[in-house]
């Protein structure tokens, strides 16, 4: 395997979702107006999701399937296992030691969705059959809602008291857009995939499929504006979710001249930059 271009290791080592829910977690709490005060939150939010997302990996390797010999991801892992491995455990005994040493008991009312949502994604996205990818990415989607939620939010709207402390705020609305997003992500890009295996083949369903694919974005992209109109406490989440969805509009018609990894990793970047940038902006017009 030749050396990777300096911007594939992004996804090669899985940073691109826990970067993607940092992102998330920044603009829900400038949305709320919410000052995250200590590091140790988007600490631990980095290390839970990377733990999540690595763990997936490595239980596809052990379970084997055909994505373990075309996807670049996995076979970066796989190569690599062992080291992996070791990481993903300091990585868990980092975050066991910052949520029992520095968040205390308030963890525990908002990593209770989270974890669960992680657990069914590990299930469903490593089955060898390939029968839950529906289920995958909803479960994906509502883990990486939650967990930015509570870090963006709600620990922190606990502590000091303010709007948008409550458990159930990683059950809102916007939690609910975002996971819509996750799943386009995660199915654009098995999608696109799938589109590479079978090139030359029943073109015309494949353009077929690919029009309905990108008026789906559309609609969503439209769902978001209206939503951002009609909900102003939360109007900057949604404008960024409008222009994540707008981004991967973009990437289904550049598909074909990009290599699969810049795929990947930039339908994640999709998730960072417009999140962060609709964080800024409601910082900056607060």
């Amino acid at each position: 395997m030749k050396r990777p271009p300096w911007w594939a290791w992004f996804s090669l080592m899985g940073l691109e979702i826990p970067s993607a829910a940092i992102a998330w977690a920044f603009a829900v709490s400038q949305s709320h107006l919410v000052v995250v005060s200590s590091p140790w939150l988007y600490q631990f939010l980095f290390v839970a999701v990377w733990c999540v997302n690595m763990l997936d990996r490595v239980l596809k390797i052990f379970r084997g399937g055909s994505a373990v010999y075309t996807d670049e991801c996995l076979l970066f892992a796989k190569k690599h296992c062992f080291v992996i491995s070791l990481l993903i455990m300091v990585a868990a005994v980092t975050g066991l030691w910052i949520m029992f040493f520095q968040l205390g008991v308030v963890i525990f009312q908002f990593a209770f969705l989270p974890g669960v949502c992680s657990l069914l994604f590990l299930y469903f996205s490593s089955n060898p059959h390939q029968k839950g990818s529906l289920s995958s990415g909803f479960v994906m989607g509502a883990f990486f809602a939650a967990v930015s939620f509570a870090t963006g939010a709600g620990i922190p709207a606990y502590f000091y008291g303010t709007v948008g402390g409550g458990w159930g705020g990683q059950l809102s609305e916007p939690t609910w857009y975002l996971v819509a997003l996750v799943i386009l992500c995660m199915f654009s890009r098995k999608r696109w995939s799938e589109e590479e295996d079978e090139d030359g083949q029943d073109s015309a369903d494949r353009d077929m499929v690919s029009l309905v694919w990108m008026g789906v974005i559309v609609i969503y992209v439209v769902f978001c504006l209206a939503a951002a109109r009609e909900y102003t406490g939360d109007a900057w989440i949604y404008y960024g979710l409008a222009m994540a969805g707008a981004f991967m509009f973009v990437l289904d018609r550049l598909k074909m001249n990009m290599p699969p990894l810049l795929l990947h990793t930039l339908s994640w970047a999709a998730l960072i930059f417009p999140l962060l940038l609709s964080g800024i902006l409601a910082q900056a017009s607060s």
